[in-house]
């Protein structure tokens, strides 16, 4: 059962909670799910670059018969341009568009997407071959899309609802028509051609894929439907009506202010009885303060009563329950039973009550702790009297006295059961005893302790970013290292399928790098991720020894071959040799190349056989490689550790994992635990990858990690509440507003 909370905590109900939901930059991607994404990411571009290849025919012929049309020189020389690429470099065109569009695809599924805002300071001339190059792009976009409309709105929902983010715009889904003319563009690019041929081939290519690629998302859309993605559309339509207030709240919080002193009137007008003040008089006025019918001032008397007892007429005294260090008193409900109270206006009365009433919802808040709450009992007489001399401290929300209270309120984030979180209440303590003695009539005195209490929370504010931005580095590695670890297998068997592809290659180098090379590009991308250097290193080492061993018709190509023998066969050795590559194993397979790269530059005469092994070396051999990958699987085991279950995601997006998704950066969450202690997080980082929140303590010192499905049920079971730093006051004057209409009788 969810604790009950206060209508106007500082901590949030999440049923009442309305928040704009963050734009997440970072998929939620599994094993599972990048598995998918990829196939249908070879989808797309393999049925893209297919389609290309049979059209390159007929797009040279529509280029020559434009060239022919043509009446400038230059135009002609654009079009011959354009026809000699695809001509010529029709393969290596194709196969940078390719490559553009997985490097794409990758930053989409590892969290690594440009941010959507825009700085001002980044802000610059676009120059006119930039426009015209975005405005080919803009337009192949807009074609494709028209013409793919249908398929698009079942591939967008899918999408969207495989990488968990509901709110995924239309051109960030990666296999969109934007990315995918991005990446054709930016293969383009790579062929170092002049600008207006970039144009004519991105829309030769448009208006070929525009009549076939409607065809290749119904195969992709089948593709998913089959793995149970969105099977009848109905999962990813979840509405999420934004909930607005009301035009009669709006109007209520607008003049709240002035409608509180208008009932101010009306209950002391009324003579209703205010809270057991005593005062049964009718008649009205302003805040008088003035002596009454018992030689009272009331102005006076709390002056007196703010400093210690006050002297009675009949000789007597009278003060008010002393407040200790830790207490928390609502004294104003003593003054209101006090002899002082007996002489004051209908309307003073009224004051008193809803000043008192304040100070009640603020004691009631569970968010500030109770040392604090103390030093906030001890300004009740202060702001009393600055609410009887100023009317404004009830329409302003940023008059001073508010914003001290305000601003102590804030302070209870920082404020740990510490040797700092006790001189930090030193320091509030010091500041509020500092009102008590100086204030009489000047409200600048709020107004300076207010600065001061705002200036030391964003002091401290900024120096705990600072101390969780340096505290938080070697966990956040940590984290991203395992994701990288579950990932692995995946990305590595991706990068070896691509670069076998379609290829003629050996058995011997295939087993080599499916089964000993892809150990080191996995330890390569869990050490460094996919854009280290040594992971690059590795896959372009695996690219150029496919390429080695492929038969070499031409002069150009055997001698390219002698150039990168040595630094190939040098960077194959100091990788098997980091793998621990067994010795005999190393030796057999060099052997092997020699062979390879000795038939690859002699095409025309008989290939020299491969050398068969003797029944005895196959024994030695299979012996070697089972205790090399024993070897291997007892050092990438991972250490056992205790860990509570994740829990399984909801088939719906709910308000529960919605709100989890919506923190950001800085935020704070209120853990609520079995032996019924209380732990203040603050949010430090959101992994991009696998959406691990990685929460740090009140000083930065701790932290711990949580992933979204176990936050989001954590705050479903009411075991996390999320922390809205508003004004403790503005909610306390709603809460009145409400409590004066009922005795009034309004609903």
């Amino acid at each position: 059962m969810e604790r009950e909370m206060s209508e106007n905590s500082v901590v949030v109900n999440l049923n009442q909670f309305d928040r704009s939901r963050r734009s997440s930059s970072g998929a939620q991607v599994s094993a599972e799910t990048l598995t998918m994404l990829n196939d249908c990411r070879d989808q797309l571009i393999e049925g893209a670059t297919r389609t290309l290849t049979h059209q390159m025919e007929a797009m040279e012929g529509t280029l020559l018969a434009m060239a022919d049309r043509a009446p400038l020189l230059d135009t002609r020389n654009v079009y011959y341009g354009a026809q000699g690429i695809l001509n010529k470099q029709a393969n290596e065109l194709l196969s940078a568009c390719k490559d553009a569009y997985c490097q794409g695809f990758s930053k989409f599924t590892l969290g690594r997407e440009k941010p959507a805002t825009l700085e001002l300071s980044e802000l610059s001339l676009v120059g006119d071959q930039d426009f015209e190059l975005t405005l080919a792009v803009d337009k192949a976009t807009s074609r494709l899309r028209f013409n793919c409309a249908e398929e698009l709105v079942a591939l967008d929902a899918r999408i969207a609802h495989l990488v968990a983010r509901p709110n995924l715009g239309e051109n960030d889904n990666p296999l969109g028509p934007r990315a995918l003319c991005e990446a054709l563009l930016d293969g383009i690019t790579q062929m170092n051609v002049s600008q207006e041929i970039k144009i004519v081939l991105m829309n030769q290519f448009n208006l070929v894929l525009t009549t076939e690629l409607a065809g290749i998302y119904q195969a992709i859309n089948r593709y998913l439907v089959i793995h149970a993605v969105l099977p009848d559309l109905k999962a990813g339509t979840k509405a999420r009506a934004q909930s607005q207030p009301s035009s009669a709240a709006g109007a209520a919080q607008a003049a709240a202010g002035g409608d509180m002193f208008n009932l101010f009137e009306q209950l002391a007008g009324g003579g209703k009885g205010t809270g057991g003040s005593g005062a049964g008089a009718t008649g009205g006025g302003g805040f008088s303060g003035a002596a009454g019918g018992g030689g009272f001032s009331l102005l006076d008397s709390l002056s007196q009563l703010q400093l210690g007892a006050m002297r009675l007429p009949d000789g007597g005294s009278f003060e008010l329950p002393i407040l200790e260090a830790a207490s928390i008193q609502n004294v104003l409900r003593s003054l209101q039973q006090s002899p002082v109270m007996q002489s004051a206006s209908p309307l003073d009365a009224v004051l008193v009550d809803a000043v008192a009433m304040l100070f009640d919802v603020v004691f009631d808040e569970a968010a500030i702790p109770d040392r604090l709450k103390a030093q906030i009992a001890r300004l009740q007489i202060p702001v009393l009297k600055a609410a009887m001399l100023d009317r404004n401290f009830f329409s302003e929300q940023n008059h001073p006295v508010r914003r001290m209270l305000d601003a102590i309120a804030t302070l209870s984030i920082h404020l740990p059961e510490n040797e700092a979180g006790n001189a930090r209440l030193e320091a509030i303590s010091s500041i509020v005893s500092r009102v008590l003695d100086t204030f009489e009539q000047d409200i600048a005195v709020f107004d300076s302790a207010a600065a001061e209490l705002e200036a030391m929370g964003a002091t401290l504010e900024e120096s705990l970013e600072e101390t969780v931005d340096v505290g938080l580095q070697q966990d956040i590695a940590q984290i991203k290292q395992a994701e990288r670890a579950e990932l692995a297998p995946v990305i590595v068997h991706d990068f070896i399928n691509r670069a076998l592809k379609d290829q003629t290659v050996p058995e011997a180098v295939r087993e080599f790098l499916r089964r000993d090379w892809s150990r080191l590009l996995t330890t390569d991308y869990i050490e460094e991720g996919e854009q280290g250097a040594h992971f690059s290193s590795s896959v372009e080492t695996m690219r150029e020894l496919v390429w080695s061993v492929q038969s070499k018709a031409d002069m150009d190509a055997r001698l390219m071959l002698v150039r990168i023998l040595p630094g190939l066969l040098k960077r194959l050795r100091e990788g098997t040799t980091k793998i621990n590559f067994p010795a005999k194993l190393a030796d057999r397979f060099y052997a092997t190349l020699v062979i390879l790269h000795a038939n690859a530059v002699r095409p025309n005469t008989q290939p020299v056989p491969l050398p068969e092994a003797t029944p005895a070396e196959v024994v030695e051999e299979v012996a070697a490689i089972e205790q090399f990958e024993a070897e291997n699987a007892v050092a990438e085991a991972p250490v056992a550790t205790v860990t509570e279950p994740e829990p399984a995601a909801p088939e719906y997006e709910d308000l529960f994992s919605l709100r989890a998704r919506s923190l950001n950066k800085g935020d704070w969450v209120e853990f609520h635990y079995e032996d019924g202690t209380i732990r203040w997080a603050r949010l430090g980082w959101v992994s991009g990858v696998k959406n691990t929140y990685l929460f740090s303590d009140q000083d930065g010192l701790n932290s711990f990690s949580i992933g979204l499905h176990r936050l989001a049920d954590k705050l479903r079971r009411g075991e996390a509440v999320l922390v809205e730093r508003k004004s403790i006051t503005e909610s306390a004057f709603g809460k009145l507003m409400n409590l004066f209409r009922q005795k009034l009788g309004h609903a």
